[in-house]
C-alpha cells in the first residue's frame, strides 16, 4: 500500500504541474429520428476516458493532446456500436450530430463476421460485435468463439467442460485434459467488465500425486448412457466417461451466457502491459449496461432449451440507470434416457450512474449469481447404483469507476475491483460388494495395524471447495508531447488474491472408493487416500505493476502507430519482466503491416502450490481366517509432503508479423506468429524403492495370531510431484479475408484459416508401465519402461468459406459455412519407442546400452510404429453448417440454424484399431427474440 500511495501522490503532483490543454470534443448522439439518446456511453479508446450524454444527448471530452488520432466509440443497447477515427486540433473539435440506428437485420451494414482491429488493443485483436453476437445462437461464451480462425466450429452444447486454447496445435486427447491442453487454458485470461474470472483458487481434484497425475485425479462418473447407444465424441474419439472439473486449466466457458455480452476482444497474440497473469491470450467481454428495451430470448435445441430476460431502466436523471437480467439453461446428453444433464441459471444486476456537472465521474456496480447442476443420475440398470454431480455456485460483486479530467496532464484514472466467492461439490458414489475390504486412518509414516470390515458397502467420494478470489486494479491515463507527437501514458497497479475455504478432500479410509482399496496380493504400494482440509492452502497473493505509451509518429510522411510499455509481477516469491510492444506501419488507407514482441507471465494455482500429503499402503501381513478377532492385517504407511514453493510461473515469448490489405473493398488480413511457452508445470512420476521387513503369522483361537518377521523384501513406491517440466514451440498463421456484397444476390463471403505447428517437449524422461496379467517370476521383469522426454510435433489446419445473404428490406439474414479440416497430424520421433532403461516390480533401475528387443526381462517395452501412431487425419474432411434469421416488424426475430446440416458423418479407423468421428452428428435449434 505504501507503493500505491507514493504512485498516487507522484501522478496528482504531476497532474498539478502540468500545462493546462483546453482541446475537447463534443457531438450530440441522436436515433433515427433525431430524438436525443440519454445515458449513451462514449469511450475515447486510447486515453480510455468515458463519458455519458446528457437529455439533450450532448457529451464533451476534454483535455485531449493536439494533433492527436484517435478512435471515439459510441454505443447504446439495441442500437449499432460506432466507432469513429477523429483527428484532434487545437480548441473546440465539434462533431455535430452523430446518428445511431436501431440493431436490426434492416441494417444495410450489418457485422456477421468477426473482424480484426487494427486501431484497438493490439495489432491481432479479433472483435466479435453485438451485431454478430445477435445472429449467432448460443448457449455460452465458447459458441460465440466458434469465430476464431483456424478453430474447428463445436457445436451448441453444455455437455462437457469448455476450455479454450488458443495458437497451439496438440495431439487430441480422449479427455480434454492433457498436460499442454491444460496450460494453455490455463495461461487464457477472461477478462470481464474490466475485471479478471480467476481460475486461481480452483482445487477440484483428488490428491495428484496419486498414480495418475494432475490429468488422471479429478472425479469421473464411469461408463454411462443407453446400451448401444454412440458414445459421446470428444476431440473426434468416443468416450463414455465424464468429469465436471476444470482444475489446472482455465474457467469454464459454459459458466459464461452470451445474452448481455455487448462486445467480445480476442486477443490470441501479445496483450497490453495492463494485462497480467496470463501466458496464451486474454479474451475481453464487455457486457450491456444502461438504459434499453426488455428483451425476452428463448431457444430450444434438438437437446437443449435456454429461456433469457434483460430490460435497463433509467431510476431518474440523478440515480442513472440499471440493467438487470437472467438466463436459465436446461440440456442433456442424450434426451432419450436423460441421465447426463446439466442445467445452469445465472442473475446479474448492473447500476450505472455519472457524476459531476460535466459526468466526469461514470461508476459501474454490478451484482452476479450463477448456479451449475451437472451431473448423472442413477442409471436403474446399473448394479452398482453410480451417481455423480458436479454442482456449483458462484456469487460475485464488482464496481468499476472512471474520472475523466478535463486538462492537465492526467486524463483518466480507473479503479476496479472485485469479489466472488462460490461452493464447488465434485461427488461420486456406486455400491461396493466384496468379501472384506482392509483399511488404515493412519496418517504417519510406519508400520499400523489395519482395520477389517464388511466389503458391502456404499462408496463415496467428495471433494467441498470454496474458492474466494478478489481483485483491484488501478489504471492511470496520463498525455503529454514531444514535438508534434502527442503521447498517452498508462501506468497502473493490479492485485489479486486467491484462497480456498472449502472442507476440501473429504476422504474416509472406512469407506474406499472403488479402485484404491489395498489389494492383498499387492507387488507394491497402493495410493491411499485422505482427508485434505483446503483451508491449510496458503492464501495466494499476486502483484504487478505496469506502464505503457502510446502515439503516433510520422516515418517517410507515413503514420507509424506505436503501443511499447513494460510490465512487472511478483508471484509466488518469483518476480518477472514483461516488455511488450505493438507497432503497425499505415503504408496507405489499403495497406498496413504490423509488428509485435512480447513477454507474459502466469502464476501456478493453489492446487499445484498445495496438492496436500499423498500416501502409500503397502500390505506387509494379511493373516485372515474369517473371525476378526483372530486375525492381523499389517500396513506399511508412506507419508510424502510435497514442498511446491520453488514452482515458478509459466512464461510465453512471442513475436508477430501481420498485414491488412483493401483492394477493391476486399478486406484482408494476415497474422503469423511464433511464440515459446516455457515453464509449464504438470506433474512428473518418482519411482522409489523401499525395503521392509517380511512376516509369517501363525493362528491362535480365540486370540490374535502370533506373528514373526522372516526376512526382509524391496518394495515400489511411485509418486507425483509438480514440477516446471513443460515446453512447446508454436508456429502458424492465420488469414482472414471478407469479400464485399454481390449486389445482386445480395451475398457476401468471408474465408478464414490457418495452419498451426506445435513442437511439444517435457524436460523429465517418460515412465510407462506395462504390467502383465500373470505376474513372470523373473525378478529382473521389466515393470516400467524409461523413455527419452516427450519431444512430439502437431500439425493443425482448419479453413472455412461462409456466405453471408442479407436482404435489409426482408430483414432477412442466411448464413452457410463450408468447414474443412486440412491437417491433423502428430509426429513423434523414432527414438521415443525405445527404452532407456527400466525398472523391475521393486523399483530398482536398470540402464539398457543395446536395446534387444528379443531379451525377455525387457523386449515388451518396446513400442512399435503402429502403437505409436497417432489418429493422424487421412484425408480433408468437410462439414456444413445452416442458419437464417429473420425480424418482423422490428420487434420479433425467429431464428433456425443446423450444425452439420447435411448430416455427414465420415470416419477412419486409427492403427490402433479405435473409430475416430471428426464430425458431430447434426444438431438443431430455433430462437425467438421479443423486443417489448
Amino acid at each position: 500500500m505504501k507503493q500505491l500511495y507514493i504512485l498516487l501522490l507522484v501522478v496528482l503532483f504531476a497532474h498539478r504541474g502540468s500545462a493546462q490543454v483546453n482541446n475537447f470534443i463534443t457531438a450530440k448522439i441522436v436515433n433515427i429520428k433525431s430524438e436525443a439518446l440519454e445515458l449513451a456511453n462514449v469511450k475515447v479508446i486510447e486515453t480510455n476516458q468515458y463519458a455519458t450524454t446528457d437529455k439533450n444527448g450532448i457529451f464533451k471530452v476534454g483535455g485531449i493532446q493536439s494533433n492527436s488520432s484517435l478512435t471515439l466509440q459510441i454505443s447504446f443497447i439495441g442500437f449499432q456500436t460506432l466507432r469513429i477515427p477523429v483527428l484532434f486540433k487545437t480548441g473546440e473539435n465539434n462533431l455535430g450530430i452523430i446518428t445511431l440506428k436501431n440493431l436490426d437485420l434492416s441494417l444495410e451494414n450489418i457485422e456477421i463476421n468477426a473482424k480484426r482491429n487494427y486501431s484497438g488493443t493490439t495489432n491481432s485483436s479479433l472483435i466479435i460485435t453485438r451485431d454478430l453476437i445477435e445472429q449467432t445462437p448460443a448457449l455460452s461464451l465458447n459458441d460465440l468463439l466458434n469465430q476464431i480462425p483456424n478453430r474447428k466450429i463445436q457445436p451448441p452444447s453444455l455437455q462437457r467442460v469448455q476450455n479454450l486454447n488458443l495458437r497451439a496445435a496438440y495431439e487430441p486427447t480422449r479427455t480434454g485434459k492433457g498436460d499442454f491442453e491444460l496450460n494453455n487454458a490455463f495461461g487464457i485470461a477472461i477478462i470481464m467488465d474490466g475485471n479478471v474470472i480467476s481460475n486461481n483458487a480452483n482445487m477440484q481434484s483428488f490428491n495428484p500425486g496419486r498414480a495418475g497425475g494432475q490429468g488422471r485425479s479429478f472425479v469421473t462418473s464411469g461408463n454411462y448412457g443407453l446400451n448401444g447407444a454412440p458414445s459421446p465424441v470428444i476431440n473426434g474419439i468416443p468416450s463414455t466417461s465424464y468429469s465436471g472439473d476444470y482444475t489446472f486449466g482455465g474457467t469454464d466457458l459454459r459458466q459464461i451466457p452470451a445474452d448481455n455480452i455487448e462486445s467480445i476482444e480476442v486477443i490470441a497474440g501479445i496483450a497490453p502491459a495492463k494485462y497480467g497473469d496470463l501466458t496464451d491470450g486474454a479474451v475481453i467481454i464487455e457486457r450491456q449496461a444502461g438504459k434499453s428495451p426488455a428483451y425476452v430470448r428463448m431457444q430450444l435445441r434438438d437437446n437443449a432449451t435456454s429461456y433469457g430476460f434483460s430490460k435497463g431502466f433509467e431510476l431518474s436523471p440523478r440515480f442513472g440507470a440499471v440493467n438487470v437480467g437472467v438466463n436459465y439453461v436446461n440440456s442433456f446428453e442424450d434426451n432419450r434416457d436423460k441421465l447426463k444433464a446439466y442445467r445452469r441459471v445465472n442473475t446479474n444486476a448492473m447500476w450505472t450512474n455519472s457524476f459531476g456537472k460535466t459526468n466526469q465521474l461514470k461508476n459501474t456496480f454490478s451484482i452476479d449469481y450463477g448456479r451449475n447442476l451437472d451431473g448423472i443420475k442413477k442409471d436403474p440398470d446399473d448394479e452398482k447404483g453410480t451417481r455423480t454431480r458436479f454442482d456449483s455456485w458462484n456469487f460475485s460483486v464488482a464496481n468499476r469507476s472512471n474520472y475523466r479530467f478535463n486538462n492537465g496532464f492526467l486524463k483518466n484514472i480507473g479503479f476496479n475491483l472485485r469479489y466472488s466467492e462460490g461452493h464447488q461439490v465434485s461427488y461420486n458414489e456406486q455400491l461396493l460388494n466384496d468379501a472384506y475390504v482392509l483399511y488404515t486412518t493412519a496418517t504417519t509414516t510406519g508400520i499400523h495395524e489395519g482395520t477389517y470390515d464388511t466389503g458391502v458397502y456404499t462408496a463415496k467420494s467428495l471433494i467441498d471447495g470454496r474458492p474466494v478470489n478478489a481483485g483491484a486494479n488501478l489504471d492511470l491515463t496520463g498525455g503529454f508531447e514531444t514535438g508534434s507527437i502527442a503521447h498517452y501514458l498508462s501506468f497502473g497497479t493490479s492485485f489479486s488474491y486467491s484462497a480456498n475455504k472449502g472442507l476440501g478432500q473429504t476422504i474416509d479410509p472406512n469407506e474406499p472408493r472403488s479402485g484404491t482399496k489395498i489389494a492383498t496380493s499387492s507387488i507394491g504400494a497402493e495410493s491411499s487416500e485422505r482427508y485434505y482440509d483446503f483451508k491449510l492452502a496458503i492464501a495466494q497473493k499476486d502483484l504487478g505493476f505496469y506502464v505503457e505509451d502510446m502515439f503516433t509518429a510520422s516515418l517517410f510522411g507515413k503514420p507509424l502507430n506505436v503501443r511499447a510499455g513494460i510490465r512487472t509481477d511478483i508471484q509466488n516469491g518469483y518476480t518477472s519482466l514483461s516488455p511488450r510492444t505493438n507497432i503497425n506501419y499505415e503504408i496507405s488507407k489499403k495497406f498496413r503491416l504490423g509488428v509485435a514482441y512480447g513477454l507474459s507471465y502466469k502464476s501456478p494455482g493453489l492446487a499445484q502450490r498445495y496438492p496436500g500429503p499423498t500416501f502409500y499402503e503397502i500390505p506387509l501381513l494379511n493373516s485372515y481366517n474369517g473371525k476378526v478377532n483372530e486375525s492381523t492385517y499389517l500396513v506399511y504407511v508412506e507419508r510424502y509432503e510435497p514442498t511446491n514453493a520453488g514452482l515458478k510461473p509459466s512464461k510465453s515469448e512471442s513475436i508477430e508479423l501481420s498485414a491488412q490489405i483493401k483492394v477493391n473493398k476486399f478486406n484482408l488480413s494476415l497474422t503469423a506468429f511464433n511464440k515459446k511457452s516455457r515453464s509449464g508445470i504438470s506433474t512428473v512420476q518418482n519411482l522409489q524403492s523401499i525395503v521392509l521387513p517380511i512376516y509369517t503369522a501363525t493362528t491362535n483361537a480365540g486370540v490374535k495370531p502370533t506373528i514373526s518377521q522372516i526376512g526382509v523384501k524391496p518394495y515400489a513406491i511411485n509418486y507425483f510431484t509438480f514440477k516446471n517440466d513443460l515446453s512447446s514451440d508454436n508456429q502458424g498463421f492465420e488469414v482472414i479475408m471478407n469479400t464485399p456484397e454481390i449486389n445482386e444476390i445480395k451475398t457476401s463471403f468471408n474465408l478464414s484459416g490457418g495452419l498451426f505447428r506445435t513442437a511439444y517437449k517435457s524436460i523429465s524422461n517418460i515412465l510407462s508401465s506395462k504390467v502383465p496379467n500373470t505376474i513372470p517370476t523373473d525378478p529382473e521383469y521389466a515393470y516400467i519402461g524409461v523413455y527419452e522426454p516427450r519431444n512430439t510435433k502437431a500439425y493443425f489446419s482448419n479453413g472455412r468459406i461462409t456466405s453471408v445473404t442479407h436482404i435489409p428490406k426482408l430483414s432477412l439474414v442466411i448464413q452457410f459455412i463450408a468447414e474443412f479440416d486440412l491437417l491433423n497430424k502428430t509426429v513423434n520421433t523414432a527414438s521415443s519407442r525405445i527404452p532407456l532403461g527400466y525398472y523391475n516390480r521393486s523399483n530398482q533401475y536398470t540402464s539398457i546400452t543395446n536395446f534387444d528387443k528379443t531379451n525377455p526381462s525387457y523386449g515388451h517395452l518396446y513400442i512399435t510404429p503402429e502403437e505409436q501412431k497417432a489418429n493422424d487425419l487421412p484425408k480433408i474432411i468437410s462439414n456444413y453448417h445452416f442458419s437464417i434469421a429473420k425480424e418482423i416488424k422490428k420487434r420479433f426475430k425467429f431464428a433456425f440454424n443446423v450444425y452439420n446440416v447435411f448430416n455427414y458423418q465420415p470416419y477412419y479407423l486409427t492403427t490402433a484399431g479405435s473409430y475416430t468421428y471428426p464430425n458431430s452428428s447434426p444438431t438443431f435449434g430455433a430462437e425467438l427474440s421479443i423486443k417489448l
